[in-house]
């Protein structure tokens, strides 16, 4: 009996013992329920999307937002060649049809959406110096007119265009029938924000040389969070594709719940009031 409790006795010791050395080694802390979500989004959201993700993160602390922005026709490239995109919101339709009518299909069924609708504005500097030019423009149609010398739109070619706003610009130039004329005294920008930029300071570097800009096509919520350009005049719904920013969240997503979480939440009052009343965007 008494060998029995002895040998009972050793091996009790020696298994706790394993049990102290082993913790040594063995991680107890919680597993971490950090959760990150990568939105490729068109660039003319920047800001909104921004605000956006600040009141997402506060009611969700466990999720990080990451955005990549950029042209829609750069950022479709870039998820096409691998780009770890959970969620895309293009400023097109062209974009996300290319991914969802892929075989197979690189977006999830049933989550494809519009967010926001925009529109199209002609702007013109107004800090000083003005051009001649650009002080007496008051329509697309005065684009024709020979003192207005360089035109910055977004880069419209590839299929589908690199530059959604672009794109648009040109279906509204040629509806008005002068696509033509004006067509070799416009340059292409890389996105719809250098649009902007190029107006804001009269100039666009194009193959290393500076051009003049008395004009440009950008979004109306693009124009509004500028001090230093005026809207010369807002295109018709009817002169090019409707604008539309629709959302697709991509098959090859890892954090599917929460992807589709953010897509609803963009749909939801806080965001689209963020979108409508603080950055001017239509709604859906």
């Amino acid at each position: 009996m008494k060998r029995r409790r002895l040998i009972a006795w050793i091996a009790t010791a020696v298994t706790s013992m394993m049990l102290v050395i082993g913790s040594q080694f063995v991680n107890f802390s919680p597993a971490n329920s950090a959760t990150t979500l990568n939105v490729y989004a068109a660039v003319s959201l920047t800001n909104a999307m921004n605000d956006i993700k600040t009141q997402y993160q506060n009611a969700n602390p466990g999720v990080t937002i990451n955005y990549t922005f950029g042209a829609s026709g750069t950022l479709l490239s870039q998820i096409q060649a691998g780009a770890p995109a959970d969620i895309f919101i293009s400023a097109a339709t062209d974009q996300l049809d290319v991914l969802q009518n892929s075989s197979p299909s690189k977006i999830v069924a049933g989550s494809r959406k519009n967010v926001v609708k925009n529109r199209l504005v002609l702007i013109a500097p107004t800090t000083p110096p003005v051009s001649a030019g650009s002080a007496a423009l008051t329509s697309f149609n005065g684009l024709t007119n020979a003192n207005i010398t360089g035109i910055a739109i977004g880069d419209y070619t590839g299929t589908p265009p690199v530059v959604p706003a672009g794109n648009y610009a040109k279906q509204v130039l040629t509806s008005r029938g002068i696509f033509t004329t004006v067509s070799p005294k416009t340059y292409l920008a890389s996105n719809v924000r250098n649009v902007l930029t190029a107006v804001e300071n009269k100039t666009l570097v194009v193959n290393g040389v500076s051009k003049t800009i008395d004009a440009g096509a950008v979004y109306k919520t693009d124009a509004a969070i500028s001090t230093k350009v005026r809207v010369v005049e807002t295109a018709l719904t009817t002169e090019s594709d409707p604008i539309v920013y629709p959302l697709g969240i991509l098959t090859r997503t890892t954090v599917l719940s929460t992807a589709q979480s953010f897509s609803t939440y963009l749909s939801g009052s806080t965001a689209q009031n963020i979108f409508k009343n603080t950055y001017g965007f239509v709604l859906p």
